[in-house]
């Protein structure tokens, strides 16, 4: 059956035009391989798209350098957790014409993407993987009634986000009436590509007719990691329209192994370990190879690395892994935790690696219904595990053989498919950002009097934020510190001091930012800020917040100008982030302003940038092993050949310091947490170091309230220093008033 657009368009130019936009894909990527990277005839994009015809007045959402929305446009996965295998995903021609109106399924960004009913869409989609029978397919799309404009048709507006009008496209042949999807949310559907589209600047919506074509390359995702004595593991996705049936792999002009194309992974052995080697993967049909990429293959770059050892748990693809958190036992054993993003938790003893390679000694599945397990941290002997689409969920490690799930925490009550996006542990609470809904989208404090049950305590959602989210959040010494990513917000700086009354002291920002996470010394006076989406340069701003009235930028870490920056952590004069591509980065901040690497390990070799690689770095195990969770291949357990780790045991864990009322006119409650009995005491002193007050607390485990009187102390400000073991653990500012 001719499909409808041909009504429009002639169909045998349109499939003319696409063979030669797909040959020319098949080529050469229209951007130059980054600086650095292993390359080869034939590499192209994962994903190509071509406009047609010009001028373009559509823009993708993000900066195009970012892989996370391919310049607003990314393969279902990455939007919203597809059912259709990578492979499986087709060429696909969307036409934007206003007479080929396509009966839309509207999904709520602001409620888990929680169905709408029927929409129209100003166009139609095809599968052209056939070229001589193209597919119409059902499309769907976002609205935000959050924007104030919901009215059931596709019109993204001239804002950085366009209005979070995103369009879906998907599997299903289409119905006629948008009613295939009826009932259900926009998660876990048959989705081939989302579009985070925005009007160009200086153009209309459907100011013209146009058609995009979007372009899978037959052959993508190929990585190649070194294992051992000459040992490689290859990865690939072969696309299932070339009907390829045979995968090679050529090393030095020779067919040095072969595989099934759907297999997706094969071992190769008897490399030279000596030498670093130009691996050939190549996609064959029986007409000839339709898909070529070179990657090298090499023993892991690295520098200042004692040494280092890898997991990877196997229990998903790659791409597929998230955060990692440290967990040390009662009997001193270290475990990784490493979050398995459509799966689960893997509890990981890592007490002998990196000398021989870390055991997977448990595992617990996510909840179900559960699609995305992003983050995960620790609070004594329990564990929370974020996720995307559901509630937290609280685990039980007394037995890191056997986890065991002792309760949901759901922070988005109501809400279908509601979740978070990250965790944080701190002064004996749990706080929680990244909520889907306008109502949950800044950040939400739970005690953890009980740990398996969290209670709400207070919320604060930064309305004064062109985009009112947080995507995380920092404590050092009563102060927060909220990563606003979206719309050049930058970080907003809250007192916490008092977790049931949260408030807002200052922002700061700097322009095209997209502040992702904040990491701060542990005097408090700087904060590295890591820009993850902004217009500027996705790198390290430093600023000196010594005085949170005047935040001052005064410096940057750029590893890469091209590169993305993910998790940064600050232990003692070390910085340690987490870079995407570019691996784990150590520096020493001696300096706090201008910060030397000291050391590197590249975790992800493959080619390119953007949102792959390096996730979280973990560098606070007493022994002074640091984790690194990698998307693609899971956990690394690193030494450094200069360890910045005292010899000497460190204090029991402490859960920070606070102070209330502050400021306060005749008493204050001083209040911290340990994770296990040590000796600790308050020392309060005025700004010249002279003592006012020393109060004793309990060694036992736990939160302990300590009363100190003020009545007699002139108005001012007063520092309180918690003592552990007898070496300064945290300090806390309090102010008298009269």
């Amino acid at each position: 059956m001719t499909p409808p657009a041909c009504e429009a368009v002639d169909c045998a130019m349109r499939v003319s035009v696409l063979g030669l936009v797909l040959a020319v894909a098949l080529g050469a990527s229209a951007q130059g391989p980054p600086v650095g990277a292993a390359t080869g005839a034939g590499d192209v994009p994962d994903l190509a798209w071509a406009w047609s015809p010009e001028p373009r007045w559509l823009d993708g959402v993000g900066d195009a350098n970012q892989q996370w929305f391919f310049g607003g446009l990314g393969f279902g996965e990455p939007f919203v957790h597809t059912t259709v295998a990578n492979r499986d995903i087709p060429p696909v021609v969307i036409v934007f014409d206003r007479s080929l109106e396509t009966r839309a399924r509207v999904f709520d960004y602001q409620a888990g993407l929680a169905d709408r009913g029927t929409g129209r869409f100003g166009g139609a989609a095809y599968d052209v993987s056939d070229p001589d029978a193209p597919r119409r397919l059902n499309v769907g799309f976002l609205e935000d009634r959050g924007a104030g404009r919901p009215n059931a048709r596709w019109e993204p507006d001239v804002t950085p986000t366009g209005g979070h009008e995103y369009l879906l496209i998907f599997a299903s042949d289409y119905d006629g009436t948008g009613e295939t999807y009826a009932g259900q949310t926009g998660y876990r559907l048959d989705t081939y590509y989302g579009l985070a589209a925005r009007v160009r600047d200086g153009h209309a919506l459907y100011e013209a007719s146009a058609e995009m074509r979007l372009t899978p390359a037959p052959l993508r995702d190929v990585a190649v990691a070194a294992i051992a004595n000459g040992v490689a593991e290859v990865d690939w996705t072969a696309a299932a329209y070339t009907d390829a049936t045979e995968l090679r792999v050529v090393a030095d002009g020779a067919v040095i192994g072969t595989a099934d194309p759907a297999a997706g992974t094969l071992r190769i052995t008897g490399l030279d370990p000596s030498r670093e080697i130009a691996l050939t993967v190549q996609l064959w049909t029986p007409a000839g190879p339709v898909g070529e990429r070179t990657v090298s293959v090499r023993a892991k770059t690295s520098s200042g690395v004692a040494s280092a050892s890898h997991l990877d748990p196997g229990r998903a693809g790659p791409g597929t892994y998230a955060d990692t958190w440290g967990y040390t036992a009662p009997d001193g054993t270290e475990y990784a935790l490493l979050a398995v993003r459509e799966v689960g938790l893997s509890v990981i003893d890592i007490t002998g690696a990196p000398a021989a390679p870390p055991v997977e000694v448990g595992f617990l599945a996510a909840p179900p219904g559960t699609l995305d397990a992003k983050d995960v941290k620790v609070y004594g002997h329990h564990a929370y595990v974020v996720n995307e689409s559901g509630p937290i969920q609280i685990v039980d490690l007394s037995d890191p053989a056997a986890p065991v799930q002792v309760g949901l925490l759901d922070v988005q009550p109501g809400v279908s498919g509601g979740g978070a996006h990250n965790v944080l542990v701190a002064e004996g609470h749990l706080w929680v950002t990244g909520g889907r809904t306008t109502g949950n989208a800044g950040v939400r404090v739970y005690s953890l009097a009980d740990p398996a049950r969290p209670a709400l305590t207070d919320a604060f959602e930064p309305t004064h934020q062109a985009v009112a989210y947080y995507h995380d959040f920092e404590i050092r010494d009563g102060i927060g510190y909220g990563a606003a990513i979206y719309a050049s917000g930058g970080v907003d700086v809250l007192d916490v001091s008092d977790p049931s009354a949260l408030r807002l002291l200052t922002t700061f920002t700097y322009p095209g930012a997209g502040a992702h996470n904040t990491c701060t010394t542990e005097d408090g006076a700087t904060v590295y800020v890591g820009d993850e989406i902004g217009s500027s340069g996705n790198w390290i701003r430093i600023f000196d917040v010594a005085d949170l009235d005047n935040p001052e930028l005064v410096g940057a870490v750029v590893v890469d100008p091209e590169a993305v920056v993910h998790n940064c952590y600050v232990r003692g004069d070390r910085l340690y982030v987490a870079h995407y591509t570019e691996g784990l980065r150590v520096f020493d901040i001696s300096d706090p302003h201008a910060p030397v690497e000291t050391a590197y390990l590249d975790t992800y070799l493959d080619t390119g940038y953007g949102f792959r690689g390096a996730w979280t770095a973990y560098p606070y195990f007493a022994s002074g092993k640091v984790i690194v969770s990698d998307l693609q291949s899971g956990l690394w357990v690193v030494t450094l050949t200069d360890d910045p780790v005292d010899a000497e045991p460190p204090p029991a864990p402490v859960v920070g310091l606070r102070a209330w009322p502050n400021p306060t006119a005749g008493a204050a409650t001083l209040a911290y947490t340990l994770d296990a009995p040590a000796e600790a005491e308050v020392v309060v002193a005025d700004l010249l170091g002279r003592e006012v007050a020393r109060l004793g607390g309990s060694g036992e485990a736990g939160t302990r309230r300590l009363r100190v009187e003020t009545g007699a102390l002139p108005a001012g400000v007063y520092v309180a220093r918690l003592i552990v073991d007898g070496r300064l653990h945290a300090s806390t500012v309090l102010t008298v008033a009269r």
